[in-house]
């Protein structure tokens, strides 16, 4: 039976995709998208063969988001870039009872899952949160069905000011990194909220990564690390940068798909 979509309760288009899975027994994972992309990642995940089971895509509201838009008017760094993907989250989890859960991010999609775990973990936002019918009830059942499943980071967005000591100073940047700091959602200072969470983490840094950077990768690692109290393992790839085919880390999932039921 294929997986249902749910109704949108956003204003932007949330362009649930999904992929189904050639083994139905296997577990859901949700893909989260960069910055200037869309839902197509999940096709991006399907034709690299990661997993077996089911994939499910969807649009963050600056989709598609290019230079010339006005940052002033976007949503990341913000509980308005989080939202649509708790949301999925508690349908998927809490809704189509699904016990095991698996995130994958690339990019500034790795950060909002930071963010969104934070958030979960430490019970923030709670009015916004029960808008689209996540309580404290519901936030214990997906932290559950997560700590069941993996949470990859594929060069996962670790503070705008990472970003900005390596290409320098621009307007754009300066907003987007004010934003960050003020709403505190530099995944890499988020970090140490994830604490006491038993969460199996895949992490890949691409090294270098001409994108992101590598300056925080070691204090990132570190801060993971010392938060998750389940097991974290850093894959670093040395080949093509952040926007290729990621090698080590695609073979280490394809392996732990044919191992666990994730």
């Amino acid at each position: 039976m294929p997986l249902p979509i749910p109704q949108n309760p956003f204003s932007h288009d949330l362009g649930v995709k999904i992929v189904p899975g050639k083994d139905q027994k296997k577990s859901l994972t949700l893909c989260c998208h960069g910055y200037g992309h869309n839902h197509e990642i999940v096709d991006i995940v399907h034709s690299n063969h990661i997993f077996s089971g089911n994939l499910v895509g969807f649009n963050f509201p600056d989709h598609d988001i290019t230079p010339l838009h006005d940052h002033h008017k976007s949503f990341y760094g913000s509980i308005d870039e989080i939202l649509p993907l708790l949301y999925l989250m508690k349908y998927y989890v809490c809704d189509q009872q699904m016990p095991n859960f698996n995130l994958y991010g690339f990019s500034a999609g790795g950060g909002a899952i930071v963010n969104a775990l934070a958030i979960l973990n430490q019970q923030l936002y709670q009015e916004r949160l029960q808008s689209v019918g996540i309580s404290n009830k519901e936030i214990k059942q997906i932290i559950s069905a997560l700590e069941n499943g993996l949470i990859i980071l594929d060069c996962p967005l670790k503070s705008m000011r990472e970003i900005v000591a390596s290409r320098g100073f621009s307007p754009e940047l300066e907003i987007l990194a004010t934003r960050y700091e003020k709403n505190k959602m530099n995944p890499l200072d988020v970090l140490p909220s994830l604490s006491g969470l038993k969460l199996t983490i895949i992490l890949n840094f691409q090294n270098p990564d001409e994108i992101l950077s590598n300056r925080d990768d070691k204090v990132f690692i570190e801060r993971l690390k010392k938060a998750n109290k389940g097991k974290t393992t850093v894959i670093t790839g040395l080949h093509g940068g952040h926007n290729t085919y990621h090698r080590e880390l695609c073979n280490y999932l394809k392996i732990l798909d044919k191992t666990l039921h994730v």
